[in-house]
């Protein structure tokens, strides 16, 4: 009774379970978890899933009737994203011509969506931490508390456990979100869910179309690095290109041809190493692997990120061990300098044009408008 439940919600709210034992796991968890009006924290690579999981958490709770809320973290400056938050008083800012509600007070007895949280400024994640554990806020401008009954569900690309070794995460407000993690498995681990979902996609662009024994095959063949976005973008382009009753090989122009070879994914802390042949100690088999240039061009921004979080957080198990021995740490500024180096490079390279800088690196525009500050970086 309970998967049948939870089935004809997911299918209502188009969250798309499939048949994957992993997904279908997360789906009855989800659903369990909805009525505990608990702060959640959704994990996955880009393009998994992740607000929709969401909205089918909200959809199937006691706040289902209240409103979802659903704002990215790494899409605004800091003073937008605190506008957009917590509202403000008429004259609070130039241009604040009328008091104005936040989302935080908007979202009153419902649910708000924080996405790509890990991308918030350590400003931004202190003003977070005190309305999770007080309830209240003020507005920008404003002299009174504001009082706000929300659930806060959460979501992010990248390992925040990582983020918070490297101190670019607060701690106290890490444990307040993961009060329970759900984990999204990407698009290449559900391969058998692949048909159903390109079928899916097509019936909604077009209903008279189907696809190909061919096509099914190369779909279940690509690794889909962009995950559902991608395979949903690139079925719409195939429908429009499609001159018939069934889409062929021909309407991908190119796209499943080759399929890019994906490197291992960058381990998350307290998980194994990529396997090697040999019996080399962990560290040669890191080093072996993630020290090959070819492995590192391959990964994406938000892997490189979690990669270079990684190595902050073993920077600082190091240097703390170092202190304790009494050894020089003159070196323990070396990952921090590399960073700062990455970044002018990129800089200049794109003619300090932040939003391509931004995209290049894999991180938001405010975040890299944080780094420039922090390593005093100038045009």
């Amino acid at each position: 009774k309970d998967e049948e439940e939870w089935s004809q919600f997911a299918k209502a709210q188009g969250f798309l379970v499939g048949n994957t034992p992993d997904m279908r796991q997360l789906a009855s968890l989800a659903y369990r978890l909805a009525s505990k009006d608990i702060s959640i924290l959704i994990q996955g690579e880009t393009g998994t899933g992740k607000e929709v999981l969401a909205r089918f958490i909200h959809a199937t709770s006691h706040r289902a009737e209240q409103m979802f809320i659903p704002i990215n973290c790494g899409a605004l400056s800091d003073n937008l994203l605190e506008s957009e938050l917590f509202g403000h008083e008429r004259g609070s800012f130039t241009g604040a011509g009328s008091m104005r509600r936040g989302i935080f007070e908007l979202a009153n007895n419902g649910t708000l969506f924080l996405d790509e949280v890990g991308e918030a400024s350590l400003a931004i994640q202190v003003k977070l931490l005190r309305v999770l554990e007080t309830g209240e806020f003020m507005r920008l401008g404003g002299e009174k508390m504001v009082h706000s009954d929300v659930r806060i569900i959460s979501a992010s690309n990248v390992d925040l456990e990582q983020a918070m070794l490297g101190r670019d995460f607060r701690e106290d407000l890490f444990y307040r979100l993961n009060v329970v993690k759900l984990e999204i498995p990407p698009l290449r681990a559900r391969q058998e869910d692949i048909p159903m979902l390109a079928e899916h996609f097509v019936r909604q662009l077009d209903p008279q179309l189907s696809l190909s024994a061919e096509i099914k095959q190369m779909l279940c063949a690509y690794d889909w690095p962009g995950n559902i976005r991608e395979l949903s973008n690139t079925l719409r382009q195939a429908v429009a290109l499609c001159d018939g009753p069934k889409i062929l090989p021909k309407h991908f122009a190119g796209k499943l041809a080759v399929n890019r070879p994906r490197p291992m994914m960058v381990p998350a802390r307290g998980t194994a190493l990529p396997p090697t042949a040999s019996n080399e100690p962990p560290l040669d088999q890191f080093w072996e692997y993630y020290g090959k240039p070819e492995v590192l061009e391959q990964l994406s921004g938000g892997e490189l990120t979690q990669l270079l979080h990684s190595l902050r957080g073993l920077e600082e198990s190091l240097c703390s061990v170092m202190r304790k021995k009494g050894v020089s740490s003159a070196n323990s500024e070396c990952l921090k300098d590399s960073e700062a180096t990455s970044i002018k490079k990129t800089l200049v390279q794109h003619r300090w044009n932040i939003t391509e800088t931004a995209r290049v690196l894999g991180i938001a525009r405010n975040t890299l408008h944080r780094k420039i500050k922090k390593y005093d970086l100038h045009n």
